[in-house]
């Protein structure tokens, strides 16, 4: 009887562990199970990725080699990013292209940065509510569990801005059980929080609360950039720290430049060519510079097209078609030292794109239906041929994908050309026009922008 029982026994251990197997082969790579077999595409193993300190200088290691995070954060044109120098990528949450992502970035070379989307108060989310919380764990023990051995991941950033307006501290306890599961079930793969700013009462906060936090991720935007060391210093925080978004002032930011608020509420945006400076000074002067004091990297804001945001041009870096922006071309001398042999357009500042004659900061005002002009002055630093596109916007609209509409019709006369004339929209309000100015060949792009109003 005992022999029979231990036969049985056996056999349904036997049965179980390969049911077990089976199940998590599928769901680690995110593959649908097939109805009538099994097939699991072969991967590498995943990267060993380290944190040591040495000479006072904090150093990421991937399989015992020093890497220092060259990176972008990403909403499209994934594996792109490695063609200028990037060697990192930054996704903010799981989605059904995570795996797909995954995939492109170790085809091209390239890391992730896994967002792990913790919800937040402006979500309607309690962290009070111990039933929710507890919800949100498990999905994220999922999440770990699906991608932990995928040989592009790098580390797994636990929320983004997730404290952004928040009100209650037990965020930082939910953050910290998350990273703790990941170091019970992930040995290869460090853990961060990206804040939305330097705030020392928050850093503070994490160091107390999230022990299990690795790495501090933060955001910060040119005019507040200098400001991140010495707040990291402050709080006291002794572990290495990444700026995971960064670029031109924020549409936020703007009070300190006061001529760039119009009358009517509407932002003054720099030209591609101007943006591409400060780009290149904040990671030269306020990143790269911070190497020794403990800064392992960086994300630059944002890769690919804007989906969201008070304006739609402000910081992608490509346009929908893939082209590259003069900034793109910046961060590839950040990250490698050298411009790409072809670069963008220039419309070198605010003064080279004018309607009826005046700068974008002229609160330029017009009359519904009035014929108007319009100039941009662009070279090409190859000498390549230039093409001339134009439009017109509603100030706020946006296309079904929440990205920079096609434009409103039948107002420019012929916008293929450097100098228009334009017929002012029959509805009063805030508009922009906008010039892209195309290198074709070399699928190179540059903008000016000027908001104005119709009476």
């Amino acid at each position: 009887m005992k022999h029979l029982i231990f036969k049985i026994k056996n056999t349904i251990l036997l049965s179980f562990s390969l049911i077990m197997i089976f199940c998590s082969c599928a769901d680690r790579y995110n593959y649908p199970i097939p109805p009538n077999s099994f097939e699991e595409t072969e991967l590498a193993p995943p990267v060993k990725v380290t944190l040591t300190k040495e000479g006072g200088e904090w150093k990421m290691f991937v399989n015992n080699e020093e890497f220092y995070i060259n990176g972008a954060c990403t909403n499209g044109f994934y594996g792109k990013a490695a063609e200028f120098g990037a060697n990192t990528i930054r996704t903010y949450g799981v989605s059904d292209e995570s795996r797909s992502i995954l995939d492109e970035a170790y085809e091209a070379g390239l890391y992730v940065n896994f967002g792990l989307y913790m919800k937040r108060e402006t979500d309607g989310f309690d962290y009070d509510n111990e039933a929710a919380v507890a919800q949100q764990l498990e999905e994220m023990k999922e999440a770990v569990m699906r991608f932990k051995d995928h040989p592009a991941l790098l580390c797994w950033s636990i929320g983004n801005e997730a404290e952004a307006s928040y009100t209650n501290t037990k965020l930082w306890t939910a953050v910290n059980d998350v990273a703790k599961f990941i170091h019970q079930v992930d040995a290869n793969h460090p853990t961060t929080v990206a804040l939305s700013n330097s705030d020392v009462n928050k850093i503070t906060l994490i160091r107390e609360m999230a022990p299990e936090i690795d790495i501090l991720s933060i955001n910060m935007y040119a005019p507040a950039l200098p400001n991140v060391l010495a707040n990291i210093t402050a709080a006291n925080w002794q572990k290495p720290y990444m700026i995971t978004e960064f670029g031109p002032r924020g549409t936020w930011q703007m009070n300190p430049e006061p001529s760039r608020i119009l009358e009517w509420g509407g932002l003054v945006e720099q030209t591609s060519t101007e943006k591409a400076d400060i780009y290149l000074q904040a990671h030269t002067d306020h990143i790269l510079a911070n190497k020794p004091n403990g800064c392992i990297g960086s994300f630059v804001f944002l890769w690919g097209y804007q989906k969201h945001g008070e304006v739609l041009t402000w910081y992608g870096l490509l346009d929908k078609k893939g082209y590259t922006f003069p900034a793109v071309d910046a961060m590839q001398y950040a990250w490698t030292g050298s411009y790409p042999t072809n670069r963008a357009p220039v419309i070198q500042d605010r003064s080279a794109i004018l309607m009826n004659n005046k700068r974008a900061e002229e609160n330029i005002k017009v009359d519904k239906n009035s014929t108007n002009i319009a100039s941009v002055v662009a070279t090409d630093p190859d000498g390549d041929p230039l093409t001339y596109s134009w439009m017109i916007m509603k100030e706020g609209t946006a296309a079904s994908d929440g990205s920079l509409p096609e434009g409103i019709s039948g107002l420019i006369t012929d916008n293929t050309l450097a100098n228009i004339s334009f017929k002012a929209p029959s509805e009063s309000g805030a508009y922009r026009l906008i010039a892209f100015v195309n290198d074709d060949a070399n699928k190179k792009v540059a903008s000016g922008v000027i908001p104005f109003y119709v009476n």
